[in-house]
């Protein structure tokens, strides 16, 4: 995954990503990285308030009963997003590689494949990052 798809899927708003098959590619897992945004989320705000808030002097404050604990929610929440995405990927492996291969892109690096020939056993190599792909997966008349 390159870092601007990256950046795309962190912000994960489908309406400002510009390239189409990353926002396939946010539709294939987004049901999964929303629970385990909210999950993450969720382990924030316990993880301030039981376990660091009762030995600060911010009890009972408006920065330590609400704002620290959003904070702290958003950190933690975005660590475990990006700690799980590379699981999620694998999860989903079949269903965005299937993306990728029907635009004619390498599903592991985006290089364009369409024009590439295919070796004796029915694969296409990819020259940036030597991944091997069944051709007839390949462009926008596969069935995979």
């Amino acid at each position: 995954m390159t870092n601007r798809q990256l950046a795309w899927r962190f912000i994960g708003i489908k309406r400002l990503t510009s390239d189409p098959v990353v926002r396939q590619e946010q539709q294939a897992t987004i049901n999964t990285e929303i629970v385990i945004a909210l999950a993450g989320g969720l382990i924030g705000w316990v993880l301030w308030t039981a376990a660091i808030l009762p030995f600060t002097p911010l009890k009972g404050t408006l920065l330590g009963n609400f704002l620290l604990p959003t904070i702290t929610s958003i950190i933690v929440s975005t660590a475990i997003w990006f700690v799980t995405l590379n699981a999620v990927r694998r999860s989903k492996f079949h269903k965005i590689s299937s993306i990728h291969l029907e635009k004619g892109r390498c599903a592991a690096c985006t290089y364009r494949l369409e024009e590439l020939p295919p070796e004796s056993d029915g694969c296409v190599v990819c020259p940036e990052c030597n991944a091997a792909w069944k051709h007839d997966r390949i462009g926008p008349d596969s069935k995979a």
